[in-house]
């Protein structure tokens, strides 16, 4: 703590409440930084996770999508690959296998009834009933395709736009922090300066203080204060401003 010949001259009190000051600005700025990566690393762990759930609705929107290659395929976007792959697709599909099965059972059936499941009739009515269950279920098969593409479409955008609004708020939320950082910084840094202006002030009087000291001894001396007691006032001043502001050790008393 200063003493009075510091406080008078030096700014000593200033000096000390910088101090308690810059402690305090210093505790401040810990527990407000702390405070803030706290709740920063929550809202990140928050975010990643709302991010993340959105994952299934994704994958079921990729699946889906391959209806929508095939369906490509089937248009004849997808090339010479693409048109045998949705064609092997549609042939290959349990619906329309099973039904070609069930239907050339029945005109077998039907022709070997009548004593003709030999003759080439068969084989014709087969293949006539074959080209017309085709020809039918195709444009059903594409229609499925189309559905199943829209959702596909529709999962996936809806992922999308979930993730991509999670990224954002982690955007806006890591700008946030980088900004009440600098926030806090900006609080210290006002403070700091505050307390080396209080300190600046503070030295500033010391020094008129000191100044009309040594303007009021050397009115005293002007005006025949020549005495012992004089003397001694003067000279104990003298030594202690020389000790407080040259280093020169402690100011003593005056007894």
């Amino acid at each position: 703590m200063a003493d009075f010949f510091s406080t008078l001259f030096g700014g000593g009190a200033q000096q000390d409440a910088a101090n308690a000051n810059a402690g305090a600005l210093s505790q401040y700025g810990g527990t407000a930084n702390a405070a803030l990566g706290t709740g920063y690393q929550t809202g990140v762990t928050n975010f990643n996770n709302a991010i993340g759930a959105y994952t299934p609705l994704a994958g079921l929107g990729t699946k889906y999508n391959q209806a929508g290659d095939l369906l490509l395929g089937a248009e004849g976007a997808g090339g010479a690959s693409g048109t045998a792959a949705a064609k092997a697709a549609f042939t290959n599909a349990p619906g329309y296998t099973g039904a070609v099965s069930a239907g050339t059972d029945a005109i077998l059936r039907q022709l070997g009834a009548s004593g003709m499941s030999q003759s080439g009739n068969a084989a014709e009515d087969v293949g006539t009933f074959t080209q017309n269950l085709q020809n039918q279920q195709y444009n059903t098969w594409l229609q499925n395709l189309q559905q199943t593409a829209g959702m596909g479409l529709s999962a996936t955008g809806q992922a999308a736009q979930g993730q991509a609004a999670g990224y954002g708020s982690l955007g806006n939320l890591g700008y946030q922090y980088g900004s009440d950082q600098a926030g806090v910084a900006g609080n210290i840094a006002s403070g700091t300066m505050s307390d080396n202006d209080m300190v600046a002030a503070g030295q500033s009087a010391g020094a008129k203080n000191l100044l009309g000291a040594g303007l009021s001894l050397a009115t005293l001396g002007l005006s025949g204060g020549s005495g012992g007691v004089a003397n001694s006032l003067v000279g104990k001043i003298g030594s202690n401003a020389g000790k407080l502001f040259m280093g020169g050790g402690s100011p003593t008393g005056y007894g």
